[in-house]
């Protein structure tokens, strides 16, 4: 019983947290504030973050049907990702950003400890799908936070343009994002690459053409990825 009473507040601190840093100044600033504060080419449209709404409901409805089903570990690690995304809104807010980065990178990894808990065939709501989103989008963030660190103790990028630093990251996430999709058998990590990217073309527009035209190239990549990427049957659970 004490575990999965853990496992509900912890959720729910999690997600009063998160939501109320968009709509409420914690520290005197809101997320959006500080996120905006820079310019930061690798950064989604402020709409973006409405997946956080999809996520939430995914893994309440996770909670609710899992209550009395979850392992030790699943509980462990379940509540140690509300408490660690407890904390990256505290720091963030208090402008930690290492200490954020940090928090984030451990967050991201227990997300995929968790999500690695589940078996390849698992495609349900009260499976690996709540978090094979949580964890994709996490990963986004991290590589999005790690852009904007660099950019807020104004890294000079070694020589290189911040368009095309932009467009390494852009790489690199797609490419982790295809490497999911075909070790995992995973359409969702993807998908939710495609929706950050989409709200990256949006946030740059025609100021920075190259970096929104990488970004629609890379999503249409994905795409062709989830459609038509197949697993070797071999090296299914």
């Amino acid at each position: 019983m004490p575990r999965f009473l853990l496992m509900t507040i912890s959720y729910i601190v999690s997600l009063i947290l998160t939501f109320s840093s968009f709509f409420m100044k914690l520290n005197g600033q809101s997320f959006l504030e500080i996120s905006n504060r820079f310019s930061v080419v690798f950064a989604p449209v402020d709409g973006s973050h409405v997946i956080w709404i999809v996520i939430y409901l995914f893994t309440g409805y996770w909670l609710v049907m899992n209550i009395k089903k979850t392992s030790m570990k699943q509980s462990a690690l379940f509540s140690c990702i509300n408490i660690l995304q407890a904390l990256t809104i505290y720091v963030w807010h208090h402008e930690l950003f290492i200490v954020s980065l940090g928090i984030t990178l451990l967050l991201v990894l227990y997300l995929f400890m968790l999500y690695n808990t589940y078996p390849l065939h698992d495609k349900s709501l009260s499976g690996r799908i709540p978090f094979a989103i949580y964890f994709a989008w996490m990963t986004f963030i991290f590589i999005t936070n790690i852009s904007f660190t660099l950019t807020a103790y104004g890294w000079n990028g070694f020589g290189l343009s911040t368009p095309l630093w932009a467009v390494i990251l852009l790489t690199l996430g797609g490419a982790i994002a295809l490497h999911i999709r075909f070790h995992h058998f995973d359409i969702m990590y993807p998908s939710v690459f495609i929706w950050a990217y989409i709200g990256i073309a949006l946030h740059n527009g025609f100021d920075e053409l190259l970096v929104t035209t990488a970004a629609l190239f890379l999503c249409g990549v994905l795409l062709v990825g989830i459609l038509f990427i197949k697993k070797n049957p071999a090296y299914q659970k």
